[in-house]
């Protein structure tokens, strides 16, 4: 093809058609932009392409680890509530308590148990380290970094409240407290320690609890403002694959 072109600018030349010549050119080199814009815009075609197989690919990932949080955090929604109701009878109850060691006995029936957050944000994660994260529209972006920021930030909270929660019951049990899970008999137990040790003992046990119970009821609040999260950007997404 560019021998042909030439052929033609050299018969144009030898026929002193200069005017004819320079016009001839100049359409060979519009021609020429004319495919190298076709050329670019097939690259970005194909590029842009790419790209939307890679955010389809994150986008399933996606959704995949927001069904498993949702799980995850309705079961953790389930435990909290179990937990809270059963710090409310405590406290209903205590009217009704005569003694100091009724009231510790109470405590032992109480959960205990408290769970680590642990989010699934791995291809969050993954966005963010490889850069693909500006593959995302700008909505889908801030929603997910906004997710990952009060993820981030509750398990810093929580962790925080669960750590004093922990070593105050330390304490407690330390001073005698363990006496009472171990189940001892009572006369053997009220002679393990003074009643000094065991005013000590309620007094920590109810900072805990009531700190626990505290912890509790915002967290409860805070995982169904992220379920409402979820779903919203869970709908944004499959609104975009369906695109």
């Amino acid at each position: 093809m560019i021998k042909f072109f030439r052929k033609i600018r050299y018969d144009l030349m030898e026929k002193n058609k200069t005017g004819m010549y320079f016009k001839y050119a100049i359409g060979e080199i519009i021609l020429v932009v004319i495919g190298i814009l076709i050329a670019l815009s097939i690259n970005n075609w194909n590029e842009s392409k790419k790209e939307s197989i890679i955010r389809n690919n994150y986008y399933e990932q996606i959704l995949q680890d927001l069904t498993k949080d949702i799980i995850y955090i309705n079961r953790q929604i389930e435990h909290l509530n179990s937990s809270i109701s059963s710090y409310t009878n405590y406290t209903e109850t205590l009217k009704n308590k005569e003694s100091i060691d009724e009231i510790i006995n109470e405590f032992m029936k109480l959960d205990w148990e408290f769970a680590y957050l642990n989010f699934n944000t791995n291809t969050i994660e993954s966005l963010i380290s490889t850069g693909d994260i500006k593959l995302m529209p700008d909505v889908i972006r801030n929603r997910l970094l906004d997710l990952k920021n009060t993820q981030n930030n509750l398990i810093k909270v929580t962790s925080g409240n669960d750590a004093v929660y922990l070593n105050s019951n330390r304490k407690a049990l330390g001073l005698g407290g363990i006496n009472y899970i171990l189940e001892l008999h009572p006369n053997l137990t009220n002679s393990l320690y003074r009643t000094e040790d065991k005013i000590d003992v309620l007094n920590l046990l109810n900072e805990s609890f009531q700190l626990k119970n505290y912890t509790e009821l915002g967290l409860s609040i805070s995982l169904k403002s992220i379920l409402e999260s979820i779903d919203k950007l869970s709908e944004l997404i499959n609104e975009e694959i369906k695109k």
